[in-house]
């Protein structure tokens, strides 16, 4: 498994291609680039971003969105929405391949404040399939993240996602962090999603359920990289944090080195 860091963990001390030297800095090879506005979606901005990507050794896995602009947008009531939120996937799609990325990691709709998701499956499956057929016509991995604040909020509903479709390009993201305030352990959904995780979001937190910097809380990281090679994970495991959730981003090192002697593969050096 390969460790890699999101250029989100430098938000918003560093606009998307500022973080890109900085993560030169830290050795780190694998990232997921996170777009964050209008602008960044145009083919011109990611062309020249790709540029610095490549001088800086980089190699990009996947590609992250504000996903509040426009991804709930395709599960609306009115054709005219859902065309428009097809247009801004298509652009994105289009910056994930000149930025190399394998996979685009969506978020969903959002749900109301301590309110469980109320999905009609058999009206999401069919449109499901529709954004991650075309996300594969641009030869990108549809990757649904369980985030606490959206329709995948509970580990079942990976499965009831796959049983209402029909498309072999959904796939999903683990992110430690919104389980734990999902009220469930990353294991809970790593079990539901079996073969078709292909992500991992990696940040830590200590007893108060306070976010901190992997190797400084009390996830049990080891018993992840064990469920994980026993399942035959082969994806990267991303650090993904908080710019409050330390100082320096020299500070960010250590944590990749604490999950390189975990979950295995050296970027360093």
């Amino acid at each position: 498994m390969e460790v890699g860091i999101s250029t989100a963990s430098f938000y918003p001390d560093a606009l998307t291609e500022e973080s890109i030297p900085l993560i030169g800095d830290l050795d780190a090879r694998k990232i997921e680039v996170f777009l964050g506005g209008f602008s960044e979606y145009e083919e011109e901005f990611c062309k020249q971003l790709r540029d610095i990507i490549d001088e800086h050794g980089l190699s990009v896995y996947s590609v992250h969105v504000l996903s509040t602009q426009f991804e709930p947008q395709f599960y609306s009531l009115t054709q005219r929405q859902r065309n428009d939120s097809r247009n801004l996937f298509t652009k994105v799609f289009r910056c994930a391949q000149i930025l190399g990325a394998e996979t685009y990691v969506f978020h969903g709709p959002p749900v109301r404040v301590n309110a469980k998701a109320n999905v009609d499956f058999r009206r999401v499956g069919p449109l499901s399939d529709e954004l991650a057929n075309l996300a594969g016509d641009h030869d990108i991995k549809f990757s649904w993240e369980n985030v606490s604040w959206c329709w995948y909020s509970y580990p079942e509903f990976a499965v009831r996602l796959i049983e209402n479709t029909k498309s072999q390009n959904i796939y999903f993201t683990l992110d430690i962090k919104q389980a734990m305030q999902s009220g469930y352990s990353a294991m809970d959904f790593l079990k539901h999603m079996g073969n078709r995780l292909i992500n991992i979001h990696a940040i830590d937190f200590d007893q108060d359920r306070q976010l901190t910097l992997p190797g400084r809380g009390i996830f049990d990281f080891n018993s992840l990289s064990k469920e994980l090679k026993a399942i035959g994970y082969s994806g990267p495991i991303l650090l993904e944090v908080y710019r409050n959730n330390y100082g320096h981003y020299k500070e960010l090192g250590q944590s990749l080195d604490f999950l390189n002697k975990i979950f295995g593969e050296d970027i360093t050096g």
